[in-house]
């Protein structure tokens, strides 16, 4: 765009009479400086105005049987609702008749507009559409597409969802593939095209691109941090109708302010955060020698998760050891440079000890337990002194960066290394391997989310668990753009509360590349109405974008996206666990003893799952039932109710048989363990069931050897929580409820299949 100079003058201008927004028709000099369509008009100054001459003016200029009036006023922000727009006829009579009443009703108007009437259909879907670009601090400039007209927003709140509007960030907007692209994923844009039953194209992708890449040259330039004075906070074009084959802007509206010239976010470096993701040497401050303080549960915690005491130090000044592992006075007279050095003493003594271990040159990477650094009213003085000792530290080893502060630990498998400051007795640690599944990271801004998680899953042994906390140096981007390049990481686990500047972007990108290389990433993002804003502002100091942009952006860039804690949860049992298998369609074969239970699946059977069942496995199927006498009360059928008389060899049987044919592609399984026909309850003298003799262990060997998903659901109390907990020791993802377990999977698959 070269006109970049003529647009800085209607701001600069505008910005010199103490606005913040254009008026209509500086918005549509700047659409045409931007070589975008507006219709003809005509702008007739309020203090001039002669009605008689200014409709013989209107008449002559603008052709067609209609006029639109606008009045333009910077004190009337919804023209319509308040009567600032009208369509009289195209005479002299019917205009200046117009103009006369409106002059009267608007006596604070700077001007009125007439505008060319452009025939197109305000009720046909496609025909009028909206498009908006905002600064977001998290993304950079965003650019929105959805439906438009006057009930543009009720329009795309009684829509599922995800459908409406389409997201995208400008720099994320390279070429025009990436607008196509965006394009063939707008729902509202298939109208537009013809894309939908019955359709007809009202204009060509080519008009579409020239005005998303119009805006996206203007949010560019005009955007903090740029080379301009001034800012583009919001820019809208409601409607923008399709008529005649072209796209021409109706109305619209301009926001900007004074540019912030910020510089961006200094990235940490690289090794430092490498070396605190493959930890070979640590160190922990705060550790108390009287008493079990939380530096010294840390210490205890490294040491018992087999971490070498060689290699772990304490920097405690008069002591020669704690538990076995050696004191120093000061990080300078530590015999090696550390990975991580850990930080867990008050608040008020944090920039003093971060000052000392950067001035040591002896640490690459803290992680910093401590709190109240900037997240809380009263600590800013303390989160600014901690930002400048990172900062100097970074001046002697550019290598040095944080984690946290606010970080409940971190636990590596590989290293063997464990900082979580949870007792023991408290929790059982992540710690180990688990044989079943895939090779998983979690990475969370919250550390409380991460241990109950993983109380609620502790079948779930991450190779990588971090706790971010308020990033105040190191980010969870950050984190994951390191994971991402670990070829035989199959899972990253993401739970996010805010962004810092342009962090929102970054992530998008590492999800990006980590989908890119066969990765699956499952996240859940917080702070989505204002009052979460808030709460996570209390907690981690970030900020907290807009959630519905959010998803859509990380939905796009390839980030299974969970709605609940409980859906987080589910999602990662599902990647978890089928992460390394090849799910090639959504035919799945469903199982149950009981009839609401399959009734419940039915219900669920939609978009990707299908429940087909051909007459070749109906057959062998039904041989399967007649063999345990199941035939004259049941039907081969899918979904099969086996009624609560089936054994576990009929079930296991029966499983077997469904995840040996091509036709399925999973099978979901549900019990009501009830029944005395099923061993559900593990051995004991009360009773004759023995979890050995269930028939999980060879269902699970089907399943594995089939490299097929298999999914169990226990629709019972707590009495069988032995039942869930043996089968997830199989590898089985396990749910409480059949029609749950659908929902889950029905979204896993969307994610998954193309």
């Amino acid at each position: 765009m070269e006109n970049f100079d003529a647009v800085e003058k209607i701001l600069a201008r505008a910005g010199a009479q103490d606005r913040s927004s254009l008026t209509e028709p500086e918005v549509y000099e700047v659409m045409e400086l931007a070589g975008l369509a507006v219709p003809k008009y005509i702008v007739l100054p309020a203090e001039s105005l002669a009605p008689a001459a200014a409709a013989a003016a209107i008449v002559s200029r603008l052709a067609g049987d209609k006029v639109v009036l606008k009045v333009v006023s910077s004190k009337t922000l919804h023209k319509t609702e308040s009567g600032g727009v009208k369509v009289p006829a195209n005479t002299a009579e019917a205009l200046e008749e117009a103009l006369k009443n409106m002059a009267a009703k608007f006596p604070e108007a700077e001007a009125f507009m007439a505008v060319e009437f452009l025939p197109h259909s305000a009720f046909a879907l496609g025909e009028e559409l909206l498009l908006g670009a905002r600064a977001d601090e998290a993304f950079g400039p965003v650019i929105t597409l959805g439906p438009g007209g006057t009930n543009a927003e009720g329009l795309i709140k009684s829509l599922r969802p995800g459908l409406a509007p389409s997201v995208i960030p400008v720099d994320l907007a390279f070429n025009a593939g990436a607008w196509e692209a965006f394009l063939t994923g707008s729902w509202v844009w298939a109208y537009v095209s013809g894309g939908v039953r019955g359709g007809r194209r009202l204009a060509q992708n080519g008009e579409m691109v020239k005005w998303l890449e119009g805006f996206a040259h203007l949010m560019r330039h005009f955007r903090d941090g740029g080379s301009s004075d001034w800012a583009i906070e919001e820019f809208e074009v409601n409607p923008l109708a399709a008529a005649k084959g072209h796209l021409t802007a109706l109305d619209g509206v301009l926001r900007f302010r004074k540019a912030r010239k910020t510089a961006p976010r200094v990235k940490p470096s690289p090794k430092g955060v490498a070396g605190l993701l493959h930890t070979a040497s640590a160190a922990v401050v705060g550790v108390s020698e009287k008493k079990m303080n939380m530096a010294r549960i840390i210490l205890n915690n490294i040491i018992k998760a087999g971490f070498p005491k060689e290699r772990t130090y304490v920097i405690k000044e008069g002591a020669a050891e704690i538990d076995g592992v050696k004191c120093f006075a000061s990080p300078a007279e530590l015999p090696e440079t550390v990975d991580m050095y850990v930080v867990a003493v008050p608040s008020p003594e944090v920039p003093g000890v971060l000052a000392e271990a950067g001035d040591s040159g002896k640490v690459n990477g803290v992680v910093l337990i401590s709190g109240g650094m900037g997240e809380k009213a009263g600590s800013e003085d303390i989160g600014k002194a901690v930002v400048e000792a990172i900062a100097k530290a970074r001046e002697k080893n550019p290598d040095f960066v944080l984690s946290g502060g606010n970080s409940l630990g971190i636990v590596l498998n590989d290293a063997k290394i464990n900082t979580l400051f949870i007792p023991e007795y408290k929790m059982t640690y992540p710690l180990g391997t688990n044989p079943y599944n895939a090779r998983t990271a979690f990475v969370s801004q919250s550390g409380a989310f991460v241990i109950s998680a993983l109380s609620k899953m502790p079948w779930l042994k991450p190779a990588y668990c971090v706790t971010v906390g308020n990033q105040q140096d190191v980010t969870v981007p950050d984190y994951v753009e390191r994971l991402a390049d670990e070829e035989d990481l199959k899972v990253i686990l993401v739970y996010m509360e805010g962004f810092k500047p342009g962090d929102g972007l970054a992530l998008a990108r590492v999800i990006e590349k980590a989908r890119g290389k066969g990765k699956q990433v499952v996240l859940y993002k917080a702070g989505r109405t204002a009052v979460g804003q808030k709460a996570v502002m209390g907690h981690t100091a970030s900020i907290a974008g807009d959630y519905l942009v959010t998803r859509l952006i990380m939905e796009r860039a390839g980030a299974l996206v969970a709605e609940t804690f409980d859906d987080f949860n589910g999602l990662a049992a599902m990647a978890c666990s089928f992460a390394g298998l090849e799910i090639k369609h959504g035919n799945t074969f469903f199982l149950s003893n009981a009839g609401f239970e399959a009734a419940g699946m039915a219900d669920g059977v939609a978009g990707r799952i299908t429940a087909d069942m051909g007459p070749e496995l109906a057959a062998s199927m039904a041989k399967t039932l007649k063999e345990f006498k199941l035939d004259s009360i049941v039907d081969a059928k899918n979904p099969l109710d086996i009624t609560p008389m089936a054994s576990d060899d009929a079930i296991g049987g029966v499983i077997k048989a469904a995840l040996a044919s091509e036709e399925f592609s999973a099978a979901l399984v549900s019990m009501v363990p009830l029944t005395p026909a099923m061993n559900t309850l593990p051995k004991g003298a009360a009773w004759p069931d023995d979890l050995e003799r269930s028939f999980l262990k060879g269902a699970a060997v089907a399943a594995r050897a089939a490299g097929k998903p298999l999914i169990f659901c226990v629709a019972a109390g707590n009495i069988y929580e032995p039942y869930c907990a043996y089968a997830q020791s199989l590898g089985l993802p396990v749910f409480r409820s059949s029609d749950r377990a659908v929902k889950i999977y029905a979204q896993y698959l969307e994610y998954l299949l193309p």
